[in-house]
């Protein structure tokens, strides 16, 4: 069955946290942890857009930063205000009820920018509530990992209609979503933003084992070979970072 984006993790909120406890996504998430500490230095307002159950906008929080989360999923924000996020906001992307100007920054984080059903509304009101300078940050899925899975299943009635939109089904057996798949030189030219950093996140295949007993060493090849453009193509998501140009 098909649905519209919140209307799945409506159904998956109080089993989402649990689904990203396998050594990947805890690879995973310190990766994009230690990556928003580059650029999230000092505290300040921030937007976690899509931020579901609200797990970086408490890491933001216990970093005293002043985050509201916005989700349109009741059921997610629920489990996020009962682990303590202070300020949830039920919202779309592509409608958000605040004023222009006002956030120095906006997470978008669980590729949720793949999710939104208009991406180009998104990114306006992304651009719109951030003040000149401030930071888009945030990761999406990547169309050649996508493209790639399918070839290994031999898919190719799903692959002609991939090519030409960008957009494939994702979610479970039973009830699924759009989502639409970016090419890194997608971010590059994203009107009202320039290019600060693209980085992949899972550039390199690795068995849970293998990250469980080197787990150092994996986080920091994965931090040095999650910089290289000339392989992001690899990476499962894309992390990027874009700055609003001023007069935007």
């Amino acid at each position: 069955m098909k649905l519209r984006p919140w209307e799945f993790y409506d159904r998956i909120a109080r089993a989402y946290d649990s689904m990203y406890e396998t050594p990947k996504w805890k690879l995973y998430h310190r990766l994009i942890g230690s990556f928003l500490e580059e650029y999230l230095k000092n505290p300040c307002r921030v937007l976690d857009l899509g931020g579901g159950t609200g797990k970086w906008s408490l890491f933001l929080q216990e970093r005293g930063f002043e985050v509201v989360l916005v989700d349109p999923s009741k059921e997610m924000l629920e489990v996020a205000r009962e682990k303590g996020v202070k300020n949830v906001v039920e919202a779309r992307a592509e409608d958000l009820p605040f004023p222009s100007g006002a956030f120095e920054a906006v997470l978008a984080l669980g590729d949720v920018l793949s999710y939104v059903e208009n991406k180009d509304k998104a990114f306006s009101e992304i651009r719109r509530v951030l003040v000149p300078d401030g930071l888009l940050i945030a990761t999406v899925d990547n169309f050649y990992t996508f493209l790639q899975q399918m070839i290994e299943k031999d898919a190719w009635d799903q692959i002609t209609h991939f090519l030409k939109t960008q957009t494939t089904s994702v979610g479970t057996t039973l009830f699924s979503f759009n989502s639409y798949a970016f090419k890194p030189e997608d971010l590059d030219s994203l009107e009202g933003f320039e290019t600060v950093d693209i980085r992949g996140i899972g550039v390199m295949e690795y068995s849970d084992e293998q990250i469980s007993e080197r787990k150092e060493t994996i986080f920091q090849l994965e931090r040095e070979l999650s910089k290289d453009r000339n392989i992001i193509w690899k990476a499962g998501h894309i992390f990027f970072v874009l700055k609003k140009k001023r007069g935007a």
